[in-house]
C-alpha cells in the first residue's frame, strides 16, 4: 500500500513539474519572464482585498453548511469553536491533496468532542453530496454564461449534463430510500459509496428547510471561490468579462478537485491558461490570475495554522501545569 502511495505521489509531482515547466517555457517564449515580474508590480490592492473577503466568505458559508448538517445528526456545536475547527482545517488542507486534510480534520475534531466517529464522518460525507449538488447548480448556470465560447460546441452539453447530475443529486437528497434503491442497482465499482451515502443520510434529520438551507450555502460557497478568480482578474485588469473569469474560476475550482497534482499546483494555472487564450488574456497574466487566486486563499489557512499553534500551545501548559500540581491524595 505504502508503495502505490508513493507512485501516485510521484506521478503526481511529475505532472506538477511538468505543468510548470510548460508553463514557464510558454511565458518566456511569448512574453518573457520579465512580464510576470512587471504586472505583479502594476496589481491593483482592493481588488485582492475582495479576492481575500471572498475566500473568508466561503469559509463562513461551509461552517453554516456544517453546523447545519451536524445539527440534523444531533452533534450540534457552537459557531465560534466550529470556525476555529474550519479554519484549522484550511491549514492543514493546504499540505494535502484536493480538501482531504480540510475533511479529515473536521471529521476527528467533532469525534473528539463528541465520541461520535463514524456520526461525524457521516456529515462530511453527506455535506459533500450537498457541495457537489451545489456545485453542479453553479456550473450550470455560468457555463452557457460565460464559458461558452471560450469551450467550444462541447459547452452546452456539458452544462446540460451538469444540471442533469444537480436534478439526480436533489431527488437523492430528498429520500434516503431511494439512494439505498440506487445503490442495489448501481455498478459494482461504486456500490460501496453509494451505499454509505444512504446510510449517512439515512442517519440525518433532514427537512426541507435543512435540505434547503445546507443546498443554498453550499452554491454560496462554491459561487465565493468562484468569484475570487473574477476579484483576481480584476486586479491584474486583464481583458475578459466577469462573467468569463467566474466561469474560468468555476472551472479552475472543479479541476483543483481532482487529485491530478500535488495540491492542485500547475493544474490551476493550466485550465486558467488555456481556457482564456480565447479571451486574448496573455499566458503571465492567466498564471497570475490562478496564482494569485491561490495566494489568496492562504490568508485563511494562515490564521487556522496561527490557532492551531495556540491549541497547541495551551493544551502544552495545561499539561505541564497537571504534572507541577501537588498530589493531594
Amino acid at each position: 500500500m505504502q508503495k502505490r502511495a508513493r507512485l501516485l505521489l510521484a506521478v503526481k509531482a511529475a505532472i506538477s513539474i511538468g505543468l510548470l515547466a510548460w508553463l514557464v517555457m510558454t511565458i518566456a517564449e511569448r512574453e518573457g519572464m520579465d512580464a510576470l515580474g512587471e504586472r505583479i508590480g502594476q496589481l491593483a490592492a482592493v481588488p485582492l482585498v475582495v479576492a481575500v473577503a471572498l475566500h473568508f466568505a466561503a469559509v463562513l458559508s461551509g461552517v453554516a453548511r456544517w453546523r447545519v448538517l451536524l445539527d440534523a445528526r444531533g452533534l450540534g456545536q457552537p459557531a465560534p469553536w466550529l470556525l476555529r475547527s474550519f479554519l484549522i482545517g484550511r491549514f492543514i488542507g493546504a499540505f494535502t491533496p484536493s480538501t482531504a486534510g480540510l475533511d479529515g480534520w473536521r471529521a476527528y475534531d467533532v469525534a473528539r468532542r463528541t465520541g461520535d466517529m463514524p456520526g461525524s464522518a457521516g456529515v462530511i460525507l453527506v455535506e459533500k453530496l450537498f457541495g457537489l449538488v451545489g456545485m453542479a447548480a453553479v456550473c450550470a448556470v455560468l457555463a452557457p454564461l460565460g464559458a461558452l465560447d471560450r469551450l467550444g460546441p462541447g459547452a452546452l452539453p456539458l452544462a446540460l449534463a451538469i444540471a442533469a447530475g444537480s436534478v439526480l443529486g436533489l431527488f437523492l437528497l430528498a429520500s434516503p430510500a431511494r439512494t439505498r434503491a440506487l445503490a442495489r442497482v448501481a455498478p459494482r465499482a461504486i456500490r460501496g459509496r453509494v451505499e454509505k451515502i444512504a446510510e449517512a443520510l439515512a442517519a440525518q434529520q433532514l427537512s426541507a428547510s435543512r435540505i434547503a438551507s445546507a443546498l443554498v450555502l453550499g452554491i454560496v460557497t462554491h459561487l465565493a471561490i468562484s468569484a475570487v478568480f473574477a476579484a483576481t482578474g480584476a486586479s491584474l485588469g486583464v481583458a475578459a468579462s466577469t462573467t468569463t473569469l467566474l466561469a474560468v474560476g468555476n472551472a479552475i475550482t472543479i479541476a483543483i478537485l481532482l487529485p491530478l497534482s500535488i495540491g492542485g499546483v500547475g493544474v490551476r494555472e493550466g485550465v486558467a491558461v488555456m481556457l482564456l487564450a480565447g479571451a486574448g488574456v496573455p499566458t503571465s497574466d492567466a498564471v497570475l490570475v490562478a496564482l494569485l487566486g491561490y495566494v489568496t486563499g492562504q490568508v485563511p489557512a494562515l490564521v487556522g495554522g496561527v490557532l492551531l499553534m495556540l491549541d497547541r500551545g495551551a493544551r502544552e501548559r495545561r499539561a505541564a501545569s497537571t504534572e507541577l500540581a501537588p498530589d493531594r491524595t
